[in-house]
């Protein structure tokens, strides 16, 4: 009822709406319109109500909460099934253990907070309360295991996407996991896999946005190197928006990738790169070597010409741009 109740003042648009109207409209007593616009305000909902107009919808707590993110999502099977917490020790663990369980494709892990967020290489993520958009999506593609790696490429396009069409900002995609805006990193992308035999039994994307992170407060080293959305647009991100986009860009590529391949979001990575044209530097497990960034192959490598002409395929390994 809640998210149906916050679908009628989202509709109101900040005009008064009549308990007796809410109620019709919902199909439960005036009593009970009451009694969920009182949860509503002991979740940090601000709720006028005045005699013989109604209630108004004033403000909302800048939350990820299900029935938020409910009343406005748009897609079909990502994110009809959310998990939500306030504070977590990773979404991605907890999308990995729905996983093993056999949760179905679609369901998400959000949270306002993670305690021990983590990136590629193991590197720990900065995931402050309420600051953040953490969010890890259960999928179960019909994939050989060496195509799960693509959906890294699939997920930075529908950030890009959902990047620009909420905040208007234009972000681009180093390969092959993190979203920059002017050079500095916005977002992190972690893909994790679980396997049966030599099929793929779940994938677990777990994405994470600085979204409202406050820069100021970040170590000297990372705010060299990171931003967010608040700090470059000089005021707050709607995370709900946000997510609700993201969700809904995700699930148009990941239909159109299971249906026709991963042509288009190959097209796309290439087309919203920072890393082509860059000379960089490759460190894998075993060497470490520099090269210019020429294109990303079919499989999703980045195809990197060394200073003696050839050309390498880069699967996995860190890259860095150098000036």
């Amino acid at each position: 009822m809640r998210q149906a109740l916050i679908k009628q003042f989202l509709a109101a648009e900040g005009r008064y709406v009549s308990g007796a109207e809410l109620a019709s409209r919902l199909g439960v007593s005036r009593n009970a319109v009451w009694k969920q616009v009182e949860s509503l305000r002991d979740l940090g909902y601000s709720i006028e109500a005045v005699p013989r107009k109604g209630y108004r919808l004033v403000e909302r707590p800048d939350r990820l909460y299900p029935w938020e993110l409910g009343a406005v999502l748009t897609t079909e099977r990502f994110g009809r099934h959310i998990e939500y917490h306030e504070s977590i020790g990773s979404t991605n663990e907890r999308a990995k253990a729905l996983g093993v369980a056999g949760k179905p494709e679609g369901c998400i892990v959000v949270a306002e907070e993670q305690t021990a967020g983590r990136g590629r290489l193991g590197r720990s993520w900065i995931s402050p309360f309420a600051e953040g958009l953490f969010v890890s999506l259960l999928l179960r593609p019909p994939f050989r295991p060496w195509e799960a790696p693509k959906l890294t490429l699939l997920s930075a396009v529908a950030v890009q996407r959902a990047i620009s069409e909420v905040c208007g900002l234009e972000s681009k995609i180093k390969w092959p996991n993190d979203l920059e805006l002017r050079g500095k990193k916005v977002c992190g992308i972690l893909v994790e896999m679980g396997m049966e035999m030599d099929a793929v039994s779940y994938v677990v994307v777990g994405i994470g946005i600085n979204a409202n992170l406050r820069v100021d407060v970040l170590p000297d080293d990372v705010r060299e190197r990171a931003t967010s959305l608040r700090h470059e647009l000089g005021r707050p991100v709607d995370r709900v928006a946000l997510l609700a986009s993201l969700l809904s860009y995700f699930e148009r590529l990941y239909d159109q990738a299971l249906g026709d391949g991963f042509r288009t979001v190959l097209e796309l990575n290439r087309r919203l790169s920072s890393t082509l044209g860059r000379r960089i530097r490759v460190l894998t497990a075993r060497d470490e070597w520099e090269g210019v960034a020429v294109d990303i192959d079919h499989n999703g490598a980045l195809l990197v010409r060394r200073d003696d002409g050839s050309v390498q395929a880069v699967h996995s390994g860190e890259v860095s741009i150098r000036a």
